[in-house]
């Protein structure tokens, strides 16, 4: 079954377009929260840095206060930012993604077009295709803090599964909150 949708989910060394990205998850899924195939994978630094990507001191600061399951799933198979973003465009399109979401507008899907840019690459979706759940949580007036975390924070593809569900169960709330 094709599911058009796409959550998105970056770790990054900034928070702003043009920041070294160190794993990217991603996971198809329906809108009632039902969840496809999954992409994973680690990036080089270097191939960032070489790429023109930038750190942020207060972001790698930030990094070494986390969970150590967090930090310890960017050790393993780190690939060239190129040949992640050509591997996941081949994910994208074979699982039929059509729109993209990411946890806040300016987030995810902006901080992958500017590092697949960098490589002269561009990002499989339609710009009119991108979406936010943190505007889905706030038209619901779902708290996110009501929906019980299972997996590691701040492993991207843990992150992408965990903000499916949330965006599944503000849905299901089923009605606008009151301006």
């Amino acid at each position: 079954m094709i599911m058009k949708h796409i959550m998105l989910d970056l770790e990054t060394f900034g928070t702003r377009p043009g920041s070294v990205i160190r794993s990217v998850g991603a996971v198809e899924f329906d809108l009632s929260g039902k969840i496809g195939e999954t992409f994973y994978a680690n990036i080089q630094h270097l191939s960032c840095v070489d790429a023109g990507l930038v750190v942020d001191p207060s972001t790698v600061k930030w990094w070494s206060e986390q969970d150590k399951a967090a930090q310890d799933a960017f050790l393993s198979d780190q690939r060239p930012l190129m040949e992640v973003a050509m591997t996941f465009t081949t994910w994208f399109r074979k699982v039929g993604g059509e729109c993209v979401w990411g946890q806040g507008a300016n987030f995810d899907p902006p901080l992958w077009e500017a590092a697949v840019l960098a490589v002269n690459s561009s990002a499989p979706w339609k710009f009119w295709n991108v979406r936010d759940t943190r505007t889905v949580y706030d038209i619901f007036g779902f708290d996110t803090r009501d929906l019980v975390r299972k997996r590691v924070h701040h492993n991207a593809l843990d992150d992408a599964v965990h903000q499916v569900a949330l965006v599944a169960a503000a849905l299901r709330k089923g009605r606008p909150a009151s301006p």
